[in-house]
């Protein structure tokens, strides 16, 4: 399938964008598998899947002085796209100085949440890629009017990518851990990864508990003896394929929450590893 030029591309939302106050920032270092494309080289399929014992840095932001700009430069064809966002950041603690020593001179990809806010289904503008990365840039006030950090990022390898629009999550240091033999899998801790534990015995999951509408959910697997599986034939699972899921040991898959009314929900797969 390849890319269908439409007819008419309709007027967006001119407002200012809603954004999260946490930004998600990777080391490429870190990543052992990216997530790729579509054939219409925005959406992202698939996701980040970390190296053993690595894990993305978040940071919080002040989500009114976040920008977003893209440019494009070049000759005539012969255009690059430029992403460069900025951040700034509130106060100078030891972390956050600890934070730009270390991650100075580093290849970096940048995820902004956003859309979380409006009601509508909420995800990550992916900034940097592993061919073309970020590069840490810091700026400092420190007077009597503020004291804050500017958090600037080059990208210094031209591009013809646009930034990506990522609807996974990412791998934490902290991922919720549900007890073992569970068949349902608490979600009140909100969106990110829920790690399952080794069974005692043979485990179906049937359902995710206390989602939210637009909730993006990843759960991890156990592997172990009797790791836990999801069937395509319950209803509240839509699996790609109609393929069922077996938790084995690093095996991830993530889905998003769709409100069905009376509280209930069903959870579409939008990526498995």
């Amino acid at each position: 399938m390849t890319y269908v030029k439409p007819s008419l591309i309709s007027k967006g939302k001119g407002s200012a964008e809603n954004k999260s106050q946490e930004i998600v920032i990777i080391d490429v270092a870190d990543i052992a598998t990216h997530p790729s494309r579509d054939v219409n080289n925005v959406q992202m399929v698939g996701s980040f899947v970390m190296n053993a014992g690595k894990y993305v840095t978040k940071m919080q932001v002040t989500a009114s002085k976040t920008s977003l700009p893209v440019t494009s430069e070049g000759e005539e064809d012969n255009v690059s796209i430029s992403a460069l966002p900025e951040f700034s950041f509130p106060g100078s603690t030891l972390e956050f100085e600890e934070f730009v020593a270390n991650w100075t001179n580093k290849s970096l990809i940048v995820g902004v949440k956003v859309g979380a806010c409006g009601g509508g289904s909420s995800f990550y503008r992916i900034y940097g890629s592993q061919c073309a990365p970020l590069s840490l840039l810091v700026e400092a006030q420190n007077n009597n009017d503020a004291t804050m950090g500017l958090i600037k990022f080059q990208q210094f390898a031209k591009t013809d990518l646009m930034p990506g629009r990522y609807p996974g999550t990412f791998t934490e240091a902290s991922a919720t851990v549900i007890a073992a033999d569970a068949t349902t899998v608490d979600v009140t801790d909100g969106d990110g990864e829920y790690q399952l534990t080794d069974n005692t015995v043979a485990t179906v999951i049937t359902d995710l508990t206390n989602a939210t509408n637009n909730g993006k959910y990843t759960l991890i697997g156990s592997g172990g003896t009797n790791p836990a599986t999801i069937q395509s034939t319950n209803a509240n699972f839509i699996l790609v394929g109609g393929v069922d899921w077996q938790g084995l040991s690093g095996a991830t898959i993530t889905f998003n929450a769709i409100d069905a009314g009376s509280g209930d929900h069903v959870f579409i797969e939008t990526s498995r590893t």
